[in-house]
């Protein structure tokens, strides 16, 4: 029986994520994002202490090192966040012995616990985010719009023409002097994003107000091949990105992207673009829907339906020996207390 992505939520009932404590900390917040998602989809969902638990189906224990198996739920899964000394490795391996799943904050991190000696039950899936969006690079030019075209504008209108609508919505064009109003017109054509400082120049504190908008770019750009410009200056000691021609006194400033030619000058603005776009793809991977969907695919696994879940723990890749090694080799040094609190979590989690 395969799952329609429209019903296959239905066979989650309830799940109940189990908080011995609150600390205020990131993994609360990040329950609660889990549980307001779930419950969009119909699933009831309570947070609370083991003495809050009501026969829900499945319990998620936030808390890996303070687990306790509720015998009455048809799943305990753990999430664990990290591992970080070999008591807390020896406390996890008896937790994934007696729990039916270790949720791992990323794929990557579930080989590491495969190749600890992680046998079963363990699976990745990568944090989720709490919400936001991706912020456009602004790209500014610091110089006056001459109608000869001189400083190569053109350039950067034919390029903007070659994007596509999501490609323009990626960067912030930011013109900075004087005579950019019939080039912004063309900008509005595009539906590009863009800002127009223009000041008088008789205003008292001209130049230092636009070197100070200059500090807010990502980059800042000069096309033109004329001699070059002071602006560049302005943008080194501001301590953001240059993208300007390659002569003149331009050329052996470390750290500019240099071009030669419209096609180089094209090519930079190419890996600025999809910079932000491949972020951004990550970004909605990583999103709580996804992280929720992910999770009910695991939990629909481990009761027997029907999923394009890989079912078989084995197939995840361990990582080699070697990078075991490496990642114990980071662990902290011995601490009788917190040997101590482990000993004692061991004891409650039998009793």
């Amino acid at each position: 029986m395969n799952l329609s992505n429209n019903n296959k939520d239905t066979f989650i009932k309830s799940v109940f994520i189990e908080e011995p404590f609150n600390a205020g900390w990131i993994i609360e917040k990040l329950m609660n994002d889990l549980k307001s998602e779930l419950t969009r989809r119909g699933i009831n969902v309570d947070i609370g202490t083991r003495e809050d638990y009501k026969n829900q189906q499945i319990v998620l224990h936030s808390r890996s090192y303070y687990y306790k198996k509720i015998a009455k739920a048809e799943i305990n899964s753990v999430f664990m966040t990290h591992i970080d000394s070999l008591s807390k490795e020896f406390e996890m391996k008896a937790v994934s012995n007696d729990a039916d799943s270790i949720i791992c904050m990323s794929e990557d991190q579930a080989a590491l616990m495969s190749s600890l000696g992680f046998k079963n039950r363990v699976i990745g899936i990568n944090l989720p985010h709490r919400g936001g969006f991706i912020k456009r690079p602004k790209l500014g030019i610091f110089s006056a719009c001459y109608g000869d075209e001189r400083k190569n504008e053109k350039w950067l209108i034919d390029y903007l023409k070659s994007l596509n609508e999501i490609q323009r919505n990626s960067l912030i064009i930011s013109l900075i002097g004087h005579n950019w109003e019939n080039f912004a017109l063309e900008l509005s054509k595009l539906n590009i994003s863009f800002e127009i400082y223009r000041y008088s120049r008789t205003m008292p504190g001209e130049y230092e107000i636009q070197k100070e908008i200059i500090s807010d770019l990502d980059y800042l750009l000069y096309m033109g091949f004329d001699g070059g410009s002071m602006s560049i200056y302005d943008g080194i000691f501001a301590n953001i990105n240059l993208i300007i021609s390659n002569q003149c006194y331009h050329k052996g400033i470390k750290g500019a992207l240099l071009f030669d030619d419209n096609a180089e000058f094209c090519s930079i603005l190419d890996d600025i673009v999809l910079s932000t776009s491949t972020k951004e793809e990550m970004i909605n991977e990583r999103n709580i829907e996804n992280y929720a969907s992910k999770l009910i695919e695991h939990w629909l696994d481990l009761l027997g339906k029907d999923t394009e879940f890989n079912s078989d723990y084995n197939l995840i890749n361990a990582a080699d020996s070697n990078e075991a090694k490496k990642y114990r080799s980071k662990y902290r040094n011995f601490s009788i207390l917190e040997n101590i609190r482990s000993i004692y979590r061991s004891i409650v989690r039998r009793f």
